[in-house]
């Protein structure tokens, strides 16, 4: 009953500002595009940057975090390709929905208030390498591989570069410097949470029961894979714990904005990000209890 309490004490944050920001939606025409792009090219970048330099990964948990991350992204593709052939659904676009999970607006806040700052440091890294897979083989996906260029338009590449430079040099950055992004970054949590329920404000369901199944597929899947993959390696067990709470996420927000981009049903996706949140409030508080037993 009290690790029960406990899940309920991590969950209630996330649900209460998510909801804020979803009311605030539905009562306000407010347009959030210029905070999501404060959000993707200040405040996101400024936190990542500031987690990698403050010297609490070490370079072979870096390391890790990149090629375990990467192989947990990736590795199930083919497989999942192939189940939406087999229910006859276009992987051009359900596969991202499935693929990329919202390791960002819902995954970090639980991360940290389960788990604390050093597992929130190792998912700030492994948002980052989702996001780059997102943002390169996930255009691909959806648009070929004619796009690819766009990776590099995304300040958050260079920042993490950046870091992990200034770190194996050992070089400080200077502490009102570096305090002053700190301030910044701070902003980016509480408003990844109000964005998703802004987000969600605005979306509409389109073929309930077609978007259950996706949903369905998108966290049952997320949980089996990193479970399975990170059983494959030696790896400290708060880390785990980040790749399968993070990767059990419900479908990231970026796949609709992608596929209003690139003209791939976007009101469809959108529809799966919103049942799939909605059903990841049953199923997140579940592999939370699992994972702080």
């Amino acid at each position: 009953m009290d690790l029960w309490l406990k899940v309920f004490e991590v969950i209630l944050p996330v649900i209460l500002v998510v909801s804020v920001g979803f009311l605030f939606g539905k009562f306000t025409s407010t347009n959030m595009k210029p905070i999501n792009l404060i959000l993707l090219y200040l405040a996101t970048p400024c936190l990542i940057f500031t987690s990698l330099t403050n010297d609490n990964i070490k370079l072979n948990e870096i390391l890790n975090i990149v090629y375990i991350g990467g192989t947990i992204v990736l590795i199930g593709v083919p497989v999942i390709y192939l189940v939406l052939r087999i229910i006859k659904k276009d992987p051009k676009i359900f596969l991202n929905t499935i693929i990329f999970p919202n390791t960002a607006n819902l995954g970090l806040p639980i991360v940290l208030f389960a788990f604390g700052e050093q597992a929130f440091d190792y998912a700030i890294l492994f948002t980052t390498i989702v996001f780059f897979l997102h943002c390169s083989v996930g255009i691909a996906f959806i648009n070929g591989i004619g796009n690819l260029q766009e990776v590099f338009k995304v300040p958050l590449i260079y920042t993490v570069v950046l870091a992990l430079i200034l770190n194996n040099y050992d070089v400080k950055v200077y502490e009102p410097i570096n305090n002053s992004l700190k301030l910044i970054g701070t902003t980016c949590i509480p408003l990844m949470m109000f964005s998703l329920g802004h987000k969600l404000a605005e979306t509409k369901i389109i073929n309930i029961k077609s978007d259950i199944i996706i949903s369905c597929i998108r966290l049952t899947y997320g949980f089996i894979i990193s479970s399975v993959i990170c059983g494959f390696f030696n790896i400290d067990n708060l880390l785990i714990k980040v790749f399968i709470i993070q990767y059990s996420m419900p479908s990231a927000v970026f796949n609709f904005i992608l596929a209003d981009k690139y003209d791939k049903n976007p009101d469809r996706v959108a529809s799966i990000v919103f049942v799939s949140t909605l059903l990841s409030l049953f199923t997140i508080p579940i592999i939370l209890y699992y994972l702080m037993s």
